[in-house]
């Protein structure tokens, strides 16, 4: 057996249920490569404190220029909309138009790369929490083309956090999947009533829209542990993720089977994945993250092309739900752009998306029609995960909820 991981985090935090919050999603077709991370990071997640930097950009695959507008609204612990006015939590104004963007060059498609940062000259923020960013466009407020969860902490908290991923004690999880555990001293605040203020949602990998809310099962003076045993803290461990290297349209790198110039694209038909599902073996990735690079030009953002990448998993035909292609470059949502189709004729499951050039990991993910999901790879206790783990402080004064705290955990490391 696994021996157990610890650690003990003394910055900031995640976690949450999956359960009311508005989807993250965005309708347009032509919204691509949305990143949503620190100021200046070339990967990771949207949250930071007070006093720091997010970047969210975006490319709108168009011919001409579309006038794009934003609003920012707080949302309680779960992403669900509160009722604090714009003034209660900003300074500056809302609704305002994007000014920061850039047309593309060198590539066979033409597209317009947006760039918002938080805060700016027109928006800062003042209180910690849960914010949604929409984007919509400028002549049509009600048409809103994109919509992004991110997070902000408080800059310092009395909190001390212990966090931990195990092995789960259960004996139905404890081969498929891992449990988080997660213990606040409670020395300095001695709160007596940490139910009706505390609140500690976990998620797994960058997966915003699928975070599990934690419920404590213990309190005294000194401590609250979250340590339930009943599933409410376990993840599936899922599998490593695939990838393929796509940041030279002249060379077929790792996870390339083929490349063709059609119809002004290059076309990348990906290495058939065969699925095993009966051992776990570690390998090294990115925990479903990409990053966007074009070997062969300087600016990342305006020079790296437009790409169809053609995936195809050997699997056989499913009975109930549908197959799909799965992390953050599918927004880590079920839509009809990363469903696969099934192939008679080859045996196998297909889906063709237009992505931009990069390092991309991607995995496959059965959804059946009850809403459960199943890993064509398996799903394995030992996994290498990371997990992000978020405090609130329900503020009645407010009438809000503050991000107080957030960590990070890995399986691993």
């Amino acid at each position: 057996m696994k021996p157990k991981l610890f650690l003990t985090i003394i910055t900031a935090a995640w976690i949450a249920n999956a359960a009311a919050q508005p989807a993250e999603e965005y309708s347009a077709k032509d919204i691509k490569t949305i990143e949503f991370r620190k100021t200046g990071a070339e990967m990771g997640l949207p949250i930071c404190t007070l006093g720091e930097s997010l970047t969210l950009s975006f490319d709108v695959i168009n011919d001409n220029y579309q006038r794009l507008a934003y609003s920012i609204q707080h949302c309680n612990a779960n992403f669900e909309p509160d009722e604090l006015d714009f003034y209660d939590f900003a300074d500056g104004f809302n609704n305002r138009e994007i000014n920061n963007y850039r047309n593309s060059f060198n590539t066979h498609s033409t597209f317009t790369h947006y760039i918002i940062d938080i805060p700016n000259d027109d928006v800062r923020l003042k209180i910690s929490g849960n914010y949604i960013i929409k984007i919509y466009d400028d002549y049509n407020p009600d048409e809103i083309i994109l919509q992004k969860k991110f997070m902000i902490a408080d800059p310092e908290t009395l909190l001390k956090i212990e966090a931990q991923v195990e092995r789960p004690f259960l004996s139905e999880y404890s081969i498929t999947n891992q449990q988080v555990k997660v213990n606040i001293d409670n020395s300095r605040q001695r709160m007596s009533n940490p139910a009706g203020f505390l609140k500690t949602y976990v998620m797994q990998n960058g997966d915003i829209n699928h975070r599990h809310r934690l419920e404590y099962n213990f309190t005294d003076a000194y401590n609250i542990r979250f340590h339930r045993n009943d599933g409410g803290n376990i993840f599936d461990g899922g599998n490593e993720y695939l990838y393929f290297d796509a940041k030279d349209v002249n060379f077929k790198a790792l996870g390339i089977d083929k490349i063709e110039y059609s119809n002004g694209l290059y076309h990348y038909t990906l290495t058939t994945h065969y699925p095993t599902d009966v051992s776990y073996s570690f390998k090294e990735d990115l925990n479903g993250q990409y990053y966007i690079k074009n070997d062969r030009g300087f600016d990342r953002d305006l020079e790296s092309d437009y790409i169809e990448v053609n995936f195809r998993l050997n699997y056989h035909p499913l009975p109930d739900g549908e197959m799909y292609v799965f992390g953050a470059l599918t927004n880590y949502g079920f839509s009809e752009a990363n469903k696969m189709t099934y192939n008679s004729a080859e045996n196998l499951y297909q889906c063709t998306m237009l992505l931009k050039q990069g390092l991309y990991n991607y995995t496959f993910i059965i959804k059946h029609s009850d809403g459960t999901i199943e890993y064509p790879d398996g799903s394995w206790y030992n996994t290498e995960n990371n997990y992000l783990i978020t405090i609130y402080n329900t503020d009645y004064t407010l009438r809000g909820d503050r991000l107080v705290w957030y960590g990070f955990v890995n399986t691993v490391k």
